[in-house]
């Protein structure tokens, strides 16, 4: 059952500096996405947490559930930039009134990729709407429902680089949210004090 959701109120000082340092990506490549927190009002408790839904017919990651973002382009000066301009691109953020709030924990894909996850508080005014034709639909959950441990399970375990780590997944959409995104949403969901197993080591 969905419990209460009370969001921190130093929401983003248990975030990471989206200003901050960034690891050297060894032997991989950087792409950056952002996890846009919706809400129906300045004062709503219980934000929706903007994920897309890749078209199937993109050969690459085609049907997953993700974040809006994707790889750097050369005009990109930072990876937030690149993350914001995928946004602008494929959910249609416009430009300003985005509050970037921080950075979770860089996650590794065995594709090759090292996604730097930024939030924000999107722009109270708008409304998201599928703008490229790599997204088939918007998933707007409301983080009541990602913090509600019957939709959440671990599907198994991968090793990385001689670490071990989780496989998360939410059934709050067919398909759900899993492998790197699903990691993503759990980093964030402790940090909002919404989960309680912190076993995961990546």
């Amino acid at each position: 059952m969905s419990r209460p959701v009370a969001l921190p109120d130093d929401l983003a000082r248990r975030l990471d500096d989206p200003a901050g340092a960034v690891p050297k990506p060894v032997g991989l490549r950087w792409a950056a996405v952002i996890g846009l927190l919706l809400r129906d009002a300045e004062d709503d408790p219980d934000p929706r947490l903007l994920f897309i839904e890749r078209s199937r017919a993109l050969r690459a990651h085609g049907g997953q559930v993700a974040f809006p973002g994707g790889k750097p382009e050369p005009h990109d000066a930072t990876l937030l930039d690149t993350a914001l301009r995928e946004a602008a691109e494929e959910v249609d953020l416009p430009p300003s009134g985005t509050t970037v709030l921080g950075r979770l924990r860089p996650v590794p894909t065995p594709t090759g990729f090292l996604i730097m996850p930024f939030v924000a508080w999107a722009p109270l005014s708008w409304t998201p709407r599928a703008a490229s034709p790599e997204v088939h639909r918007l998933v707007m959950p409301r983080l009541r429902e990602l913090a509600d441990p019957s939709i959440h399970r671990v599907a198994g375990q991968r090793m990385w680089r001689g670490h071990p780590y989780d496989l998360h997944e939410y059934a709050v959409h067919d398909p759900p949210v899993w492998g790197a995104t699903a990691h993503m949403v759990r980093d964030l969901l402790l940090r909002l004090g919404l989960a309680e197993d912190a076993r995961d080591s990546t």
